[in-house]
């Protein structure tokens, strides 16, 4: 008999999906839009939904529901008194998965999950809205005294800047992996 897993497993045992899937649904809780792997944005905007459902009805048993789910009061205070108002008139939908395109390091494919109603914050066009005279002025730089270049008029010949000798060439330091390793492939002779 041929048993279908209803969730993906993610290549994770089960703890460890849990606590992804926690992860993830309360980063999206706090930012409102994250960019994942496109089947981690899947199984993550179900639980989002189910969260936000719990949201809305606002009850002592919900919060209890998503205190064990989420772990902090934190994400809870914000999705009880911020996010779970926004949907309202919605039935369902909270969140959207949105697909990117390919991740160049391995070949993964990205997506965008974040939450249908998003707060708009207003950027306000701080030059018109202030007063010439209230602007920040740019600040001006000092001269500095620089040495007078020699004038070719005057006959002078310009200094031609010297060259360091042999015992003044300072290398470079070598940091990391490769600092210890110029001793193991010295040029041996003999």
């Amino acid at each position: 008999m041929r048993h279908r897993r209803a969730k993906k497993r993610l290549g994770r045992n089960t703890s460890n999906r849990k606590a992804l899937m926690r992860s993830l649904a309360s980063n999206l809780i706090i930012h409102e839009r994250i960019t994942t792997t496109l089947e981690k944005a899947k199984e993550a905007s179900s639980l989002a939904d189910k969260l936000i459902g719990l949201g809305k009805k606002n009850t002592a048993t919900a919060k209890k529901t998503a205190i064990s789910i989420l772990g902090s009061k934190l994400y809870i205070n914000r999705l009880f008194d911020d996010i779970a108002p926004r949907f309202t008139t919605r039935k369902g939908g909270y969140t959207r998965v949105l697909h990117l395109g390919t991740r160049k390091g391995d070949g993964a494919r990205m997506a965008l999950l974040e939450l249908t109603e998003r707060k708009i914050i207003e950027k306000t066009k701080s030059k018109e809205q202030k007063p010439k005279e209230q602007r920040k002025k740019p600040v001006e730089q000092k001269e500095e005294k620089r040495p007078k270049a020699p004038s070719v008029e005057a006959g002078e010949k310009p200094e031609k800047p010297k060259k360091p000798t042999a015992g003044e060439k300072k290398k470079p330091e070598r940091k990391g992996f490769f600092k210890d390793l110029k001793r193991y492939f010295r040029r041996k002779t003999g």
